[in-house]
């Protein structure tokens, strides 16, 4: 049985990272099940890798009079950075430049994933984990910060 994140609309029409309305966890989770089935051998539609993929790029915003990407957000940049710190293999990320760069990389990785070395694979499975892990924990942090509401006991 399959389920399916129901990602929505952030700012501006975008979903992005750090949004706390949308269920970035869930689907990081499904993508990371879908590449996880196509290391295995098995068949898969790979609908929530490309989702994600969507939302890592809506999680950018290229500027055409620099030609540079960079974070919409504060909280994209602290979701994305945690998750590529706990998914890499002591590849550590010194500068937004390379933060970027980083995140292109995937992002194209994320869009060819129809196969390809299993290795490859097991480290965009091994991302799309990290982030699930990492928005889950921003998005409580979010949570924990709002005031309660004083009609509520």
């Amino acid at each position: 049985m399959t389920t399916t994140a129901a990602t929505t609309t952030a700012q501006n029409g975008r979903v992005q990272l750090g949004s706390t309305d949308a269920n970035v966890p869930l689907l990081s989770i499904e993508a990371a099940n879908e590449l996880d089935e196509l290391i295995e051998g098995r068949a898969t539609t790979l609908e929530s890798v490309a989702r994600l993929a969507e939302v890592l790029k809506q999680s950018f915003q290229l500027d055409p009079s620099e030609a540079r990407r960079s974070f919409v957000d504060s909280g994209t940049v602290a979701v994305f950075s945690q998750a590529i710190d706990e998914s890499s293999s002591g590849n550590s990320v010194s500068t937004m430049q390379e933060l970027v760069q980083q995140a292109t990389e995937i992002v194209k990785t994320l869009e060819t994933a129809t196969g390809g070395p299993t290795q490859e694979l097991e480290k965009l499975r091994d991302f799309c984990i990290a982030l699930a892990n990492a928005s889950t924990a921003y998005q409580q942090s979010i949570f924990e910060m709002r005031p309660s509401d004083p009609l509520r006991s």
